[in-house]
């Protein structure tokens, strides 16, 4: 796990939003695990950035992870997906902010799903059409144990991340103060950790079920 440095010079674990652990139909186990880095978004700028871990657990061996980061970078209007060795895959949040978002000043994991479902299809053709799947196969194959069953893993959990991270920016966009921003965008993905945890489980194994990892 990556390290962060706070003001005071103590090095941070980011903090983890959620941690799942599924198998395929084959008995292998996976561990889903979502991040966000607190101490770097109010740090750095008002950026947001998590992680997405992938980790496929290996009896009696190292186990295999891969991690893409999702970079939500609110002031300029776009989110960035990065994977090993590749170029950032970018989306731009302008066309996402005309949706609206609940005034409520304390929300709850489903509190969004009444725009959730277009904000996550939108996001899903939008990832689709920048690539994100060939992104996914050219990091799969340079895995130890190149599965395609580890694609579904991280392709859930980097479009469930993305579609939350756009809600809360739209949440928060309004706050002028960055790292006031930042702050309230690390709070809003907090809050929604359990649902974001649960629809990335739920999308990995509709995934798995299409390519007949069941």
């Amino acid at each position: 796990m990556r390290k962060t440095v706070s003001k005071g010079g103590q090095r941070e674990d980011p903090m983890i939003l959620g941690e799942k652990e599924i198998r395929d139909g084959r008995g292998n186990r996976y561990t889903l695990r979502l991040d966000v880095d607190v101490h770097s978004a109010i740090l750095n700028d008002g950026k947001v950035e998590t992680s997405v871990v992938a980790i496929r657990h290996v009896d009696g061996g190292e186990d295999i992870e891969l991690t893409a980061l999702v970079r939500l970078e609110s002031f300029e209007r776009r989110l960035a997906i990065i994977l090993p060795e590749q170029a950032p895959i970018y989306l731009d949040l302008e066309s996402f902010e005309g949706l609206p978002a609940r005034e409520d000043s304390e929300v709850g994991p489903h509190d969004d799903i009444e725009q959730g479902d277009a904000i996550d299809q939108a996001a899903r053709d939008l990832l689709d059409a920048a690539g994100l799947d060939q992104a996914i196969e050219t990091a799969i194959q340079s895995l130890p144990v190149p599965e395609p069953a580890f694609g579904c893993v991280i392709k859930a959990g980097i479009s469930t991340t993305v579609g939350q991270m756009i809600r809360c920016h739209n949440r928060h966009r309004m706050i002028e103060q960055r790292r006031g921003r930042a702050w309230e965008i690390v709070k809003c993905l907090g809050i929604n950790a359990p649902g974001m945890t649960i629809k990335a489980a739920l999308r990995t194994l509709g995934c798995w079920l299409t390519f007949g990892y069941l």
